[in-house]
């Protein structure tokens, strides 16, 4: 009988994809993971954000992205519930007061997580503008090493592509990571109506060691009143 000859490529493993493996390789190892996940209803802020357009086009600034007001909401419940502004690392856990946001961005060959400072000190046009200019300089090779030190908790977005749910590892040494789905309509009953709605899903990943369920529940919570109270953003 003759031999069945497979085609196929191989390519090993190295330079970025090599430290990402590495890496996640070792937060599953190393870290007790717990994920939750509800939705937001985003509709107003959805409503107000097409608003702003003709405003914004006016003063030749961009419209803030979802992501943008996601990093803005994190932000703010972060402060509220700063032990998820913490890392963990040689049994030391360090809670910060600075917030700085790690934004993940997809790149041909891995994803990369340069870092946004102070987030929740920045108006909403402030983050939208540092956004666009880190994804630019990470899409180009231009971020440097101070770009991407200092990050205290991580926002990775799966809603562009159309993933709702996601179960994101956590960036060691940090203790949380969230996860931004993709925006879903949905009909809702409120006072006796059957109304249009957009909910946006959000997924939190914790380490258990630190971070407990009915804290992390807390702080989804929180992050999800923001955008539901979109005024607080703007």
């Amino acid at each position: 009988m003759a031999e069945l000859k497979e085609k196929y490529k191989e390519r090993k493993l190295k330079g970025m994809r090599k430290i990402i493996a590495e890496r996640m390789s070792k937060s599953s190892r190393e870290n007790a993971v717990i994920m939750q996940s509800r939705t937001a209803d985003v509709t107003e802020l959805l409503k107000i954000r097409e608003e702003k357009k003709v405003e914004y086009a006016e003063k030749n600034m961009g419209i803030p992205s979802i992501n943008d007001l996601v990093l803005k909401a994190t932000a703010l419940a972060l402060k509220e519930n700063p032990n998820l502004n913490s890392t963990f690392e040689n049994n030391i856990i360090r809670t910060y007061e600075d917030i700085n946001i790690n934004m993940a961005v997809a790149l041909p060959n891995g994803l990369i997580t340069p870092v946004i400072r102070n987030v929740d000190k920045l108006t909403i046009w402030e983050i939208s503008a540092l956004t666009k200019e880190v994804a630019e300089k990470a899409k180009t090779a231009r971020l440097m090493p101070d770009d991407m030190v200092g990050g205290t908790f991580t926002v990775t977005n799966v809603g562009m592509v159309n993933v709702e749910v996601s179960t994101p590892i956590i960036n060691m040494p940090q203790v949380g990571i969230l996860a931004v789905g993709t925006i879903v309509a949905s009909l809702e009953r409120i006072d006796g109506e059957i109304l249009d709605r957009q909910k946006i899903y959000l997924s939190l990943t914790v380490d258990h060691r630190i971070i407990d369920g009915y804290p992390a529940a807390l702080f989804l919570n929180s992050v999800c009143e923001k955008l539901e109270n979109s005024q607080l953003l703007w």
